[in-house]
């Protein structure tokens, strides 16, 4: 078999490239069509030259979000792909949607001669109606012998109409394929991947099939808008290509990408993604990228092959930009190549077939069982041109940065509530922070903060080595910008590390006491706080310029001042006070230190003003509080600071105040 690719430029064009190449006198034809035109008329013109040029050839085709061939990636064009077969039988059909994508798969597959002769199927379905993952289950259901190839249809990111089609009839809700018949043909499949997860690990809460209505306590998108920024809103469902929920399956990672907008908060999603699944933000790594690409064509000689067909995510287009080439031009040096940039890629290999997002699949046949002997020896010496070694070791630093940094937070978090559940079990009076945080969601809470507070020093990173890069390529580069840009990251380095030693001061287990400012104690505890406070627009007001030295152990210190910081916040956000403000001040009376907390929520309630450090009271819901904080805290203060803490009003403030001895 061969794989002749044309552009289409006009019809006299691809007439002569027909009789050029004899096309039209060959008996077994697959014409694979790849157009950005996302116009009916156009594609049925195309079809009706197509099929009276050469009438027994076999068509399938779908509109893209960028089109491969021999050249590379492609945009704004239609590429045609002819694939010439001496022993392979093609056939074609075309489904509408059918109840659902799980029918239309059974329903495809359904039309097509199931015998031993059967091997491939290339099929490709529309971008926006259809569950790519049902869709696929729809067929093995049929038939788990089959290997399928291909992908949805894409528009270029609009998200508006997509189209897929055979040599018959054009559907924008449904699904096409091309099955080929010849028991004896070599198949080999293979993908690239490399989209690192980022960030803390966060749990489905509610989803129907590919619909994700919540994550956590939040709708799916407020999710993205937390995480992404308040603007995101306006840019989704295009942006969540680029940043794919990334899902933990059968021991390796898939990508999940929203593909549709409700008006409920919820977003649709090209597959499943399971109620209770455990999902967190990808991140492309380009190098990775490009260097697994080079291992796929090592992989690839192994096997015989006539024609290569790339099924590649508009995601990895959209990270690459000009570099998709990269990972794409070398399989050219092995053998023909044709595809498209999809809205999800169908996928199977010996390990088991499945749908997938962010990923560039391949498909690879050959009708003989002859393995290529030669090819041009610097394919394997790519890397991108426009990054040297100190920009590429600055790349790997930083996605080493990230890896480790939220690793580390998800094994300090599962250490915590490993911890947390031990010191329950030893003794509920303990007086250690973590008895205080003994209950899930305040632990999540906590965690919630910290992450926050690594939004922003990651994103700056993330500036800064964009800016490298763009200063290198634009040949602009000085010693100086050099210099800036690493001392920022170095900058934000040491921010990401001073946040979790004050976590780490936080859940300290063992109490050990130090002589400090109060002020450092009161500043740790506001950065972990400060998030908080931000989410929900609380003005702070601070003046705890009059410090002093005090003994105390800062982990129990923080403690108690988050607790009642925390309670302020609740009592706010519970009375929608507008303007709500908090104020931390500190001043010295008679050797004495004395921090006030204060709020403008109104005031405690006179009858439960005297009982605010009762043990076991609590005004909050039992799922939310247990009534020990206020309590432990008293506790602290008074037996491990020999110092006080006590609770009054002043119109519309409610004001906790401590007092601690100076240390002279």
């Amino acid at each position: 078999m061969k794989t002749l690719t044309a552009p289409f430029e006009n019809p006299d064009q691809i007439h002569r490239f027909i009789k050029q190449y004899a096309i039209e006198k060959e008996e077994n034809i697959l014409i694979q069509i790849f157009t950005c035109v996302n116009k009916k008329n156009f594609i049925k013109e195309l079809l009706t030259l197509l099929t009276k040029l050469i009438p027994q050839a076999s068509i399938i085709g779908s509109t893209t979000s960028g089109e491969i061939s021999n050249e590379g990636a492609l945009t704004d064009s239609t590429v045609v792909s002819f694939s010439i077969f001496q022993d392979t039988k093609i056939k074609t059909s075309l489904e509408e949607y059918a109840t659902s994508s799980f029918t239309t798969g059974e329903k495809l597959i359904g039309n097509f001669e199931n015998n031993e002769h059967l091997k491939l199927l290339i099929s490709f379905s529309d971008g926006l109606h259809m569950n790519g993952e049902e869709f696929l289950e729809g067929i093995y259901s049929k038939n788990p012998q089959i290997t399928v190839a291909g992908g949805m249809a894409g528009d270029y990111s609009k998200f508006e109409e997509t189209f897929v089609f055979n040599e018959k009839k054009i559907t924008n809700n449904g699904a096409v394929a091309a099955a080929l018949y010849n028991k004896d043909l070599n198949i080999f499949t293979e993908y690239n991947f490399n989209w690192e997860s980022i960030g803390k690990k966060h749990t489905v809460t509610k989803s129907d099939k590919n619909r994700v209505y919540t994550i956590g306590d939040m709708s799916t998108l407020e999710f993205y808008q937390y995480y992404l920024g308040e603007n995101i809103e306006k840019l989704l469902p295009a942006i969540g290509i680029e940043f794919p929920l990334v899902i933990k399956k059968d021991d390796h990672n898939i990508a999940r990408a929203a593909i549709k907008k409700h008006d409920d908060g919820s977003l649709s999603f090209a597959g499943n993604v399971p109620q209770g699944s455990v999902v967190q933000f990808g991140h492309g790594d380009v190098q990775m990228i490009i260097n697994k690409s080079l291992e796929n064509v090592k992989s690839i000689l192994n096997h015989p092959i006539e024609s290569i067909f790339i099924y590649s995510c508009m995601a990895r287009r959209a990270l690459l930009k000009n570099d998709i080439n990269l990972e794409i031009l070398p399989l050219r040096e092995i053998s023909s190549i044709s595809g498209f940039f999809t809205n999800g890629e169908f996928f199977q290999n010996r390990f088991g077939s499945t749908f997938l997002n962010q990923t560039m699949t391949i498909l690879a046949i050959s009708e003989n069982d002859e393995k290529i002997e030669n090819v041009t020896p610097n394919i394997f010496s790519h890397k991108l041109p426009h990054q040297d070694d100190a920009a590429l070791h600055r790349t790997q630093a930083l996605s080493n940065l990230i890896e480790q940094t939220t690793q580390e937070l998800e094994d300090f978090n599962a250490l915590l509530e490993l911890r947390v559940k031990e010191e329950i079990e030893k003794n509920e009076q303990k007086d250690a922070l973590l008895n205080m945080l003994k209950n899930q969601s305040q632990l999540g809470e906590m965690m919630e903060m910290i992450i926050h507070q690594w939004r922003q020093p990651l994103s700056a990173i993330t500036t800064s080595v964009s800016s490298i890069e763009i200063y290198n390529e634009s040949n602009m580069l000085t010693d100086d910008i050099l210099d800036n840009s690493l001392g920022h990251i170095r900058e934000c380095a040491c921010h990401l590390s001073t946040t979790i030693d004050d976590f780490r001061s936080l859940f300290q287990g063992e109490i050990l006491y130090e002589t400090m400012q109060s002020k450092t104690a009161i500043d740790k505890t506001l950065a972990i706080i400060k998030s908080s406070l931000i989410k929900n627009k609380i003005t702070l007001v601070k003046n705890h310029e009059q410090s002093a030295s005090i003994t105390i152990s800062l982990g129990l210190m923080m403690q108690v001042l988050l607790n009642i910081i925390k309670n302020a916040v609740d009592i706010l956000i519970e009375k929608n006070i507008k303007d709500p403000v908090i104020e931390i001040i500190t001043r010295i009376e008679n050797d004495k230190l004395i921090i006030d907390i204060k709020d403008n929520g109104g005031g405690i309630p006179e009858d439960i003003l005297p009982k605010v450090f009762n043990k076991r009271f609590t005004t909050k819901d039992s799922k939310i509080g247990t009534g020990i904080g206020l309590d432990m805290s008293r506790t602290i203060i008074e037996t491990k600071f020999n110092g006080k803490i006590y609770a009054h009003n002043q119109s519309p403030w409610a004001i906790f105040t401590i007092e601690l001895p100076i240390v002279k």
